[in-house]
C-alpha cells in the first residue's frame, strides 16, 4: 500500500487556501466512487469545510441510505472550483462531459486505485494505489486518526460510507482483491461502529421485482462459446423500458454470474442508447483490463469495461474473436 501522508499534506495545504471545493467521480457512479465522495464530504463538513459533490443526470437512489446530509450539485458547463478532488478514476474517458470541469479547476487532486488508463487526468497531485481494495479504503487509511476524534454518529456515518466502498469493490468479500488487508480494514471499520450486517442488507438485498425480472431476462439470453469457456450476454433498451428501470440505478448484472463453473471470461453488453453499449468484462484468468484499454476503456485486471458504439451483432462478433484470441494466448503460455 502506498503511504498516504503526502496525499493528506497535499489536500490539507490546498484546503487552507479556501475557496470552492468540489468532489466528483466517474460516470455511472458506483459504490466505491460515489460512497467515497459521500464519506469525504461528511468528513470535511465535520471539520467545518463546505464542499459540493458534482454529479451527472443519474439515478442515485440505491445509495439513499447514506445520502441524508449530502450536498449534491448537477454538473453544468462553466463550473469552476478552486480545488477539485477526483475519486476512483484517473482517465478523462471516465468522467464524460465533466472533462471540462477538470480542465477548468484551479487545482485537481486524483485519488484512485485503478491501473492507469488512456488519457490520464492532468492533476496537480495524483495518488494512484493499485494495491488498494477501493478508493474509499485509501481515504479511510488516511483519515483514520481524524475519525477517532469525531462524535459517534458522525464517525459511524463516514465509516459506513467507506465500508460500502469495500463491499462494492470486493462484491461482499468474494472478489480476488479480497485479502488480509481487506479484512483488517473491515475489522477496523466495524470497531468504529459499522454494522456490517445492516450495510450488507441495505446495499445488496434491496432489489425491486422489476430489477429481478430485468436480470432474469438478461441471464436467459446467455450464449456460450469456445467450448463453453466464453459467456456473452446483453440487455436492450426495450428490456429496460419494459421493466421500468434505469440501468445506473441497479447493481451490475455481472454480479449474478461471476463464478460460473467452467467459464473463463464473461462479457456483458448493456445498451444505454440506440447503438451505444457499455461493455463489462470479468475473468478469473485473463487480464481483461488490456482488452478494455484496446477498446478505449479500462479498470482492473479481473474486472474492466469500455463504451462501444455500433451494431450489436457486429460488436458481439468482433468481441468474441478478441476473447478467443486472448484465451488462445493464455492457453499457449500455460
Amino acid at each position: 500500500m502506498k503511504d498516504t501522508g503526502k496525499l493528506k499534506e497535499a489536500i490539507n495545504s490546498r484546503l487552507l487556501e479556501g475557496g470552492r471545493i468540489g468532489i466528483t467521480t466517474h460516470i455511472e457512479p458506483d459504490g466505491d466512487g460515489f460512497c467515497a465522495a459521500l464519506g469525504l464530504q461528511a468528513l470535511f463538513r465535520a471539520k467545518g469545510i463546505a464542499s459540493e459533490i458534482i454529479i451527472d443526470d443519474t439515478d442515485l437512489g440505491r445509495f439513499s441510505f447514506l445520502m441524508a446530509d449530502a450536498h449534491l450539485v448537477k454538473y453544468t458547463s462553466g463550473m469552476v472550483y478552486d480545488l477539485l478532488l477526483v475519486l476512483d478514476c484517473n482517465s478523462y474517458s471516465r468522467v464524460g462531459e465533466r472533462e471540462e470541469l477538470l480542465r477548468q479547476a484551479k487545482q485537481v487532486i486524483v485519488i484512485d486505485h485503478h491501473v492507469p488508463e488512456n488519457g490520464l487526468i492532468e492533476a496537480d497531485y495524483s495518488h494512484v494505489d493499485i494495491d488498494s481494495v477501493s478508493a474509499g479504503a485509501i481515504l479511510f487509511r488516511m483519515y483514520k486518526g481524524d475519525l477517532a476524534e469525531l462524535p459517534e454518529d458522525t464517525r459511524i456515518h463516514i465509516c459506513n460510507c467507506f465500508y460500502t466502498t469495500i463491499l462494492n469493490d470486493t462484491n461482499n468479500f468474494t472478489n480476488a482483491n479480497t485479502n488480509a488487508e481487506t479484512f483488517l480494514l473491515a475489522s477496523e471499520l466495524t470497531s468504529m461502529g459499522v454494522d456490517a450486517h445492516d450495510l450488507h442488507r441495505k446495499y445488496f438485498l434491496n432489489h425491486s421485482p422489476y430489477e429481478m425480472r430485468y436480470v432474469g431476462e438478461t441471464l436467459a439470453g446467455i450464449r456460450l462459446y469456445h467450448s463453453d469457456r466464453i459467456l456473452i450476454m446483453h440487455s436492450t433498451l426495450e428490456m429496460q423500458q419494459r421493466n421500468m428501470i434505469k440501468p445506473d440505478s441497479i447493481m451490475s448484472v455481472t454480479r449474478w454470474i461471476q463464478g460460473v463453473k467452467g467459464v473463463d471470461v464473461i462479457a456483458y453488453l448493456r445498451e444505454d442508447a440506440e447503438g451505444s453499449f457499455k461493455l463489462s468484462l470479468r475473468s478469473p484468468v485473463l487480464d481483461v483490463n488490456r482488452i478494455a484499454v484496446a477498446y478505449g476503456g479500462g479498470g482492473h485486471k479481473k474486472a474492466s469495461g469500455a463504451n462501444l458504439k455500433g451494431d450489436l451483432a457486429k460488436l458481439e462478433k468482433e468481441l468474441l474473436a478478441t476473447l478467443e484470441e486472448a484465451l488462445g494466448q493464455y492457453d499457449s503460455a500455460r
